[in-house]
């Protein structure tokens, strides 16, 4: 199983690699274009699109987990034809409410962003159905596909909208509808493949079905929503309280950092989910246990050092990636980076629940850490800006890790990798004083300073690694081997 996650790990890198080299490609593009205030009206459109987008994740989270159980009894015919319906009925009904509430809004919002959300609802709407339908190639592991449709709209989307800002003259609304151009093409190749080799039952919605994924799917939905609070209410009061201008400076260093590390993040999740499912229902609770701590530590020597590097390289990163209005907010990158490690992390702790159905702990423990980063930024963010709310998004991480372990110790307990966190903590720091020195004063030029930094850095760390000891033969002699057909695959 670790060779399989391997295995898919190197195909779905691709997935998140190219999403966010175009978008670290794009922040010098869209910087300099549009000023901090209009970007961050679109930044507003974004985060509103991910709301709704989180109010229907019940269906793809469902996906994954329900997959296996309907795979086996042989009956995934039923079970994709429930999950397209009851798709089509929430993209509907949410859309509507979305519809209502912008109308009601209009007095008290300027026209731009007036006319902007109303291009982010259509957003929403292609985004989500093509999310259903990924879901179901990650659940077949037809991850090739899911990581070709995946990279389309990254490369599409950014492609589309600067096409129609340069060449139309449409303005930052340009970015959202070429998101939809994007999105658009894509959902008939990925509906012929999602569904290839199924038949969708005519019948209605099985009710019983409808209720156990409900069951399942809702809490993890308000979880979504407390994430989302999380991760992005800080723009809505940052723009109550300080402006437009602070929402885009502190977005694009936020934007910068999550690109980085989040993907890294989601790499782990979209590889090993899949499989951990699979385990769980076909091989039982000790292979699960072994499972969980081999990936998180995994996830620990390649992320840490990827949150430390990322941080004493902040300010020249953002010097090259970003125009001179947007340059402060490099001193918010340590602070996005530790918190998104963090986030990643706790996402090792969600498997007992996940394996239970007890979805209520994740839901719990997320909604408290929603509500103590919100109450802060509500505190602080009028007196400190961005900066606190950099802050009070970490302290909301290290508190929802705390849950996490608490509450899921009590279903799933596995042995965490502690002598590895140790020994990567080392290797991370020692590379992350040669970086610092080589990346921000080597030369006079910047961006010779950051190659050499970057570069020189990961040779520093993998020596750290080694003489450490804390990579085996046996793992360096797979990753050699597994990498070398991907790379091979690739250049194919």
């Amino acid at each position: 199983m670790i060779k399989n996650l391997i295995k898919d790990v190197g195909v779905y890198l691709p997935a998140q690699i190219v999403p966010a080299v175009v978008g670290l490609i794009s922040i010098p593009i869209i910087t300099r274009l549009f000023s901090p205030e209009e970007y961050g009206n679109y930044i507003l459109v974004t985060a509103t699109v991910g709301v709704l987008s989180a109010i229907i994740g019940w269906l793809p989270m469902s996906i994954i987990r329900f997959y296996p159980v309907y795979e086996r009894d042989g009956k995934l015919d039923e079970f994709y034809g429930n999950i397209i319906k009851l798709t089509i009925i929430s993209i509907l009904v949410a859309s509507l409410i979305a519809s209502g509430i912008l109308v009601i809004l209009k007095p008290h919002i300027s026209m731009k962003l007036y006319s902007l959300m109303w291009i982010g609802i259509l957003v929403f709407m292609l985004t989500s159905g093509l999310g259903v339908l990924l879901q179901f190639l990650r659940a077949k592991r037809q991850v090739s596909w899911y990581s070709g449709f995946t990279i389309w709209n990254s490369i599409a989307a950014i492609s589309f909208g600067i096409l129609l800002i340069m060449a139309f003259h449409f303005g930052v609304n340009g970015l959202l509808l070429g998101s939809v151009l994007s999105l658009a093409i894509a959902f008939p190749f990925l509906w012929k493949k999602a569904i290839e080799g199924v038949s969708l039952s005519p019948k209605g919605i099985s009710f019983p079905l409808m209720l156990e994924m409900a069951k399942y799917g809702f809490p993890l939905v308000t979880a979504n929503l407390a994430a989302w609070i999380l991760s992005l209410s800080d723009r809505y009061v940052l723009e109550f309280f300080r402006g437009s201008k602070e929402v885009g400076i502190y977005s694009v260093s936020y934007g910068i950092s999550e690109n980085s590390i989040m993907l890294l993040a989601t790499l782990f999740m979209l590889a090993s989910g899949p499989i951990l499912m699979n385990i769980w229902e076909k091989e039982g609770e000790k292979k699960s246990q072994e499972f969980v701590s081999r990936v998180t530590r995994y996830y620990l020597i390649i992320c840490l050092p990827a949150m430390v590097g990322l941080s004493v390289l902040a300010k020249p990163l953002i010097g090259i990636l970003t125009a001179q209005e947007y340059y402060e907010g490099y001193r918010i990158i340590p602070l996005v980076t530790s918190g998104v490690l963090l986030l990643g992390l706790q996402q090792r702790f969600q498997a007992g629940p996940l394996f239970y159905k007890r979805t209520h702990f994740i839901m719990f423990s997320i909604i408290a850490s929603g509500l103590l980063n919100l109450g802060l930024n509500f505190l602080l963010i009028p007196q400190y800006g961005y900066m606190a709310a950099a802050t009070t998004t970490l302290v909301s991480y290290v508190f929802l890790l705390f849950l996490m372990i608490v509450t899921s110790r009590r279903l799933f307990i596995w042995e965490f990798p502690f002598k590895s966190l140790m020994r990567t903590s080392c290797a991370s720091a020692v590379m992350g004083v040669v970086v610092y020195y080589i990346g921000n004063s080597l030369t006079s030029w910047i961006s010779v300073n950051l190659i050499l930094g970057i570069c020189i850095g990961i040779v520093v760390y993998i020596l750290m690694l080694l003489l450490l000891r804390e990579l085996e033969r046996e793992e360096i002699q797979v990753l050699r081997t597994t990498s070398g057909k991907i790379l091979a695959k690739m250049m194919r």
